[in-house]
């Protein structure tokens, strides 16, 4: 898919293991006629990603799952501050091709129990490298 916005590749290999999955998560934005005008990987503890939206950003963390709002600052290395955030549903690591629609009804999402990112060994590790491989 080239002309498409990704993620560069993050010097922390823990942080840049979420890459995979983040540029499955733009893709699908874009796809769906989502602008992005800019897209990186964050901090570690939790490890996190930011999409910028115009005036809004999309982000994700590995404890929380998406949270939208208006976009403060940010960059990357420096954790994402955003104003009025919605917490969206779909659980910590939804589908890719699922995050659009989570866009679409930010207020009829049913947020899923949090995540601690220091869980160890609950699956999500071995879930998040299947994005890495496909």
């Amino acid at each position: 898919m080239t002309g498409r916005l990704r993620p560069l590749p993050h010097p922390d290999p823990f942080v840049e293991a979420t890459r995979g999955y983040i540029t499955r998560v733009g893709d699908a934005l874009q796809q769906q006629g989502v602008s992005l005008s800019k897209v990186w990987l964050d901090p570690s503890h939790p490890r996190d990603a930011t999409f910028v939206l115009g005036l809004e950003a999309l982000v994700w963390n590995e404890s929380e799952g998406f949270v939208l709002g208006e976009y403060v600052s940010g960059e990357p290395g420096v954790r994402t501050v955003l104003r009025d955030p919605v917490r969206l549903g779909g659980g910590v690591l939804p589908d890719p091709r699922a995050v659009p629609a989570l866009l679409s009804d930010p207020a009829g999402g049913r947020p899923l129990p949090l995540r601690s990112f220091a869980a160890g060994h609950d699956g999500f590790e071995d879930r998040l490298a299947g994005y890495a491989r496909d």
